[in-house]
């Protein structure tokens, strides 16, 4: 089991590094559309600060596949360092 949750985990993890930006601009897509319907509980983003939320959003999907990562190494070393019986 502790294999199968450590190699998701390393998947996850590269995903998120690789697609960072990609996934970034999508996700910033998808809000500024919620905002410009939805104009009175929270007005859409002016061209700067899109990029500027861009940006955050790409470091913080980088940020959450590098913990992904270090959760499938403290998954996967218990099974390279134990000793048969």
């Amino acid at each position: 089991m502790d294999l199968i949750l450590g190699a998701g985990s390393a998947g996850i993890g590269v995903v998120l590094i690789c697609w960072a930006g990609s996934l970034s601009i999508r996700y910033n897509a998808w809000t500024n559309r919620v905002r410009e319907r939805h104009p009175n509980f929270n007005p859409p983003a002016t061209p700067e600060w899109r990029a500027r939320n861009t940006k955050i959003m790409t470091v913080m999907f980088r940020a959450a596949g590098v913990f992904f990562i270090l959760i499938s190494i403290a998954h996967l070393l218990p099974l390279v360092s134990t000793k048969p019986h």
